[in-house]
């Protein structure tokens, strides 16, 4: 009679079978959830990423600030938590010695205070070792943040006139084609310029270093034209045009919009004449032997007309 030990064969396939399965379904799920964080789901922000450049190309430049404020939020974090590692327990003799503690208890505390060090050395030995192993960055991510990196681009290089250029264009049929010579359009907007004087002579003195000297410049201006709601619009040479497009606006916010453009200059003015940085060219040798009594001015003006609105050039370089 075999019955017993069939039965037993039977059960032990049965486990088996069901031990299979069980490491099978785990296997599943590692796999899903690995498959999930580093493919998957990288895939869909890039996908919104992408959405969100077509409709709106401006918000490439939002998308990348955030993208900048969390990688400075996690390097805080891992910098806070590389500190609490090295925060150690100071003057153990004298904490001892202020406590009226009885001798067990004293040596418990000696116990407890070598048990935290030993704990922190470890721990801020396991941190050394992972900060000079740190491993790269997946391909998605790196894929990801180059996504951005090419929508902040194109939004800084077209800039808001040129908006409007690349939504139509990603907006399109399936074809990958680029059409930037779009109809123009009429629009109602306040020009402003900031000439450089004197520019001819730095540049024929500073030569490579005039870059730097009009880079400067451009940091304040440009800075001071985003906080009053205007644009630059491009950079020719030594004068900088600036837009306040009216278009679209009702008539208390274009007097608004008219206000802050003639503010938006006086504060560029003073703010050049008050710059540290501008003000070391005053004690430029070769600019003060050409230039006697030199310092940086700008000569601004404002208009305020109907204009066209459009993209400039050919298929090789558009303005």
């Amino acid at each position: 009679d075999r019955r017993s030990g069939s039965r037993m064969e039977a059960s032990l396939n049965i486990a088996q079978t069901l031990f299979i399965c069980f490491l099978l379904g785990v296997g599943a799920v590692t796999f899903s959830n690995d498959a999930n964080e580093y493919v998957l789901r990288p895939i869909e922000r890039m996908i919104a990423n992408i959405d969100k450049i077509r409709n709106n190309p401006l918000a490439a430049m939002t998308i990348g600030d955030e993208e900048t404020m969390r990688a400075d939020e996690s390097t805080e974090k891992k910098k806070q938590s590389r500190k609490s590692f090295d925060v150690m327990p100071e003057g153990e003799e004298a904490l001892i010695r202020q406590m009226s503690m009885s001798f067990m208890e004293q040596q418990t505390f000696r116990n407890k205070f070598r048990a935290r060090a030993r704990i922190c050395c470890s721990c801020r030995r396991r941190q050394q070792r992972k900060q000079s192993h740190d491993p790269e960055p997946m391909e998605t991510v790196v894929l990801e943040k180059t996504i951005i990196k090419i929508g902040s681009l194109l939004a800084l290089g077209f800039g808001e006139a040129g908006a409007e250029i690349i939504a139509q264009n990603m907006k399109g049929d399936n074809s990958a084609t680029l059409n930037a010579m779009t109809p123009g359009r009429n629009v109602q907007a306040i020009f402003g310029i900031c000439s450089v004087r004197n520019f001819v002579d730095t540049t024929e003195i500073l030569r490579e270093q005039v870059m730097i000297f009009v880079n400067q410049i451009a940091g304040i201006v440009h800075n001071t034209i985003h906080e009053f709601f205007g644009s630059p619009n491009q950079n020719i040479g030594d004068a900088f045009v600036l837009a306040w497009c009216l278009s679209g606006h009702p008539p208390n916010k274009q007097a608004k919009l008219a206000d802050m453009a003639l503010v938006s200059l006086i504060k560029i003015v003073a703010a050049v004449n008050k710059s540290a940085v501008l003000g070391e060219y005053r004690g430029h040798a070769a600019i003060a032997r050409r230039l006697p009594h030199y310092r940086v001015r700008l000569g601004i003006a404002l208009h305020s007309a109907a204009a066209i609105e459009g993209a400039v050039g050919s298929e090789f370089k558009v303005d």
